[in-house]
């Protein structure tokens, strides 16, 4: 029998995709748009200098013209270029993933062409600086300046969001010398059919909400952390494979001194329902359950938000996210564009996934994009200097 196929919604725009453009395929869109140009216009337009005709120079000048307002047009709307759509690759922005507009195009093209003023030789660095982008995500000096991304959209799969369905009994036609079974089979609920999950998709996918985030347990059922810092062992550094020799590098153990006596500590009273962390501006922030850092931090839910300073754009507007629990702290990445690092107190470091809890120690520090944060009191322990 035939199915009732559900509707397909987009809750995010075609093109998001996090895989960066290679310089091959950045290097192959230049050249095809500029073939194209010689073929629609420059062959005339050189032709017409030869033969100092200056027909075919008019001519020639305003079909390179016209080619190129296009181009310029279809790179600011859409994020292609003839080129561009060839090779599979598009410029989108940086947060939004979406056409950075014809200014921002014209900014970038600026970029480039400043670099061919400077002997021929800027041009080749411009072109050239995705490949040392630190974060490998090769943002070059003109990707920079018009804060966009050439990523690589050839295996770009829309995101299908199914709504709820209902079991049903579903026949199946028998076979010769069987007799009928009935398999369990799906059917979507009808637009009638009402219920907490209609209402919950019309929630969702309602354009005219204005746009907030609403956080998502990471964990509704869970034991412990996904990754426990605390139980990592301890590694300690034996040797080096860079810099100095080891002898110069690495410092000697003092010896015991019997001359210090320790002062006596004065017993602290210990909170066992807050942690406090220390940004890297020195400023202190009391968190008492869960919050929600970024540069410009926004929910629905009811969570602390805690907004940070960075200049440079290379924090996320919600960046991670940072629970509380009678059990210690962690920090989970939230989809952030720069990602999240956590190092040790011993050095060792690790990497967050996005929505993956990281249980952290007391001492440790959490960096995400330019800033950084310090824990320096967990429940139930003493705050560290």
């Amino acid at each position: 029998m035939t199915r009732h196929r559900p509707p397909v919604h987009h809750p995010y725009p075609v093109g998001d995709d996090s895989s960066p453009a290679t310089m091959a395929r950045r290097l192959s869109a230049g050249l095809l748009d500029l073939v194209l140009v010689l073929v629609l216009g420059g062959g005339v337009l050189v032709l017409g200098l030869a033969r100092a005709s200056g027909a075919l120079v008019l001519l020639g000048s305003a079909s390179v013209l016209v080619v190129s307002v296009a181009q310029w047009v279809a790179h600011g709307r859409s994020g292609w270029t003839v080129g561009r759509r060839t090779v599979g690759i598009r410029t989108l922005d940086v947060e939004t993933r979406e056409p950075v507009g014809m200014l921002r195009v014209l900014l970038r093209t600026a970029v480039i062409a400043a670099g061919a003023l400077a002997f021929g030789v800027g041009l080749v660095v411009v072109l050239a600086s995705p490949v040392f982008d630190r974060t490998g995500r090769r943002r070059g000096w003109q990707d920079r300046a018009a804060r966009d991304e050439v990523l690589d959209v050839r295996a770009v799969r829309e995101q299908v969001v199914v709504p709820p369905r209902v079991r049903r009994a579903e026949p199946v036609q028998p076979r010769a010398g069987r007799q009928p079974v009935s398999v369990p089979g799906w059917a979507a609920a009808g637009p009638g059919a009402g219920g907490e999950g209609t209402d919950l998709l019309d929630l969702l996918f309602d354009e005219a909400r204005p746009a907030a985030l609403v956080l998502a347990p990471l964990a509704p059922q869970r034991s412990g952390p996904d990754l426990d810092t605390r139980a990592t062992p301890v590694v300690r550094q034996v040797g080096l494979s860079y810099g100095l020799a080891p002898e110069l590098e690495m410092t000697r153990p003092a010896g015991r001194r019997d001359d210090l006596v320790a002062a006596p500590v004065a017993s602290a009273v210990v909170d066992r329902t807050v942690a406090e962390i220390e940004l890297g501006d020195g400023q202190r922030v009391t968190i008492a359950r869960t919050a929600l850092v970024g540069r410009n931090p926004a929910s629905d839910a009811d969570v602390q938000l805690v907004r940070v300073v960075d200049p440079a754009r290379s924090v996320s507007k919600n960046h991670l996210q940072i629970g509380v629990e009678s059990g210690g702290v962690w920090v989970a990445d939230r989809g952030s564009i720069n990602g999240t690092v956590v190092t040790l107190p011993d050095g060792a470091q690790v990497v967050c996934r996005v929505d993956q809890q990281v249980r952290l120690r007391v001492g440790a520090t959490v960096a995400f994009g330019d800033c950084s944060f310090r824990l320096i009191r967990a429940p139930g322990h003493a705050p560290v200097p």
